[in-house]
């Protein structure tokens, strides 16, 4: 079977994730890869979210983003590209409950680092307050609780997968190049790394 290529796009709601998901699916499909974006599961969650998130929520968005990766691999897609992973739902857990994160959240993190760890690419756009939050019926405006989602996803990101991971700012992100290496590796105009923005 050959070797399925995951690209996991990342970070705060309203970053630009979606956007920068489809410009790199269409490249891929430009340079003859079988490619496909793989939305959020969050706006599917017949549980509450953003700051009204529970237990069963965590779980539900979680688990359905692992089904939707298995799911697209059976029908032969050999390049994934992830508008959220499945780290994100516990990101979200935690800036709205905080400490009360319960003990099978916690089990089902530790093992979804490790499904993390088989992403080949981990890109994190970040916000930091560029792009004001428009109201769509399922996304919470609030800038605070935006920042705060960043600025958990940059500690657990960094924490976990150090070096890995490629940033992208807001600005940057909307005139950044996309080329497309060898074997579908994806490259980007401005991004950086962890050790320099440390």
């Amino acid at each position: 079977m050959a070797k399925v290529h995951r690209y996991l796009i990342t970070g705060t709601h309203g970053c630009g994730k979606s956007t920068l998901s489809h410009r790199i699916c269409s490249e891929l499909k430009k340079s003859g890869y079988n490619a496909i974006v793989l939305s959020e599961t969050a706006r599917e969650s017949p549980f509450p979210i953003n700051r009204g998130q529970t237990v069963d929520s965590t779980l539900y968005i979680a688990l359905k983003q692992a089904v939707k990766e298995l799911e697209a691999i059976a029908h032969g897609y050999q390049h994934l590209v992830l508008d959220r992973g499945v780290l994100d739902s516990f990101v979200y857990s935690e800036a709205t409950r905080g400490e009360k994160i319960s003990e099978i959240e916690l089990g089902l993190l530790e093992a979804f680092k490790i499904w993390t760890g088989i992403y080949d690419d981990i890109i994190f756009v970040k916000n930091e307050g560029n792009n004001i939050l428009q109201m769509d019926g399922v996304r919470d405006t609030d800038m605070e609780f935006a920042q705060k989602i960043e600025e958990l996803f940059q500690h657990l990101l960094m924490g976990n997968f150090g070096d890995r991971v490629r940033i992208l700012t807001y600005g940057d992100m909307l005139k950044s190049k996309i080329h497309i290496g060898d074997g579908g590796k994806v490259y980007l105009d401005y991004e950086r790394h962890y050790e320099l923005v440390s």
